[in-house]
């Protein structure tokens, strides 16, 4: 009798000790449908890239030509045969900087990042130029 007892409290133990793991899951995409991930993942700007605030960028703005010198927290800017200078500051992640002048106003206040080897001008609105311009090429990291 005893065998049997302690066989059925065996048994009682394992049946009920065995828990069913429970799968959450994944709702971070929820609403979302399979070309909306696909298009976002396309899109997105995303780089582990350390971004080096230091050297010389070239490129359009409008159609004239601008040359960009940054030197960590200073920048110059020639311009339209002008020159500006100023602080450069990093906002967020430090992938968006605004640049303030000393005495001239610049036609820009905010850059972006693209990689660590191009820069957007941005428009007054903070937005890209949708015509996929003003972009600023690194030609020396001195």
């Amino acid at each position: 009798m005893k065998r049997i007892g302690f066989l059925l409290l065996m048994c009682h133990l394992l049946i009920f000790s065995c828990k069913k793991d429970k799968i959450e899951r994944d709702r971070s995409s929820d609403g979302l449908s399979h070309e909306d991930v696909l298009s976002l993942e396309k899109n997105s700007v995303f780089t582990n890239e350390t971004l080096i605030y230091k050297g010389i960028f070239e490129g359009d703005f409008y159609g004239q030509k601008v040359i960009l010198k940054l030197d960590e927290d200073k920048f110059s800017v020639e311009y339209k045969g002008q020159s500006y200078n100023g602080e450069l500051y990093k906002k967020d992640d430090g992938s968006l900087m605004e640049v303030v002048s000393k005495k001239k106003k610049l036609p820009f206040q905010f850059l972006r990042w693209s990689d660590n080897s191009e820069i957007m001008i941005l428009n007054e609105d903070g937005m890209a130029d949708d015509k996929g311009e003003n972009y600023l090429t690194r030609i020396s990291d001195k």
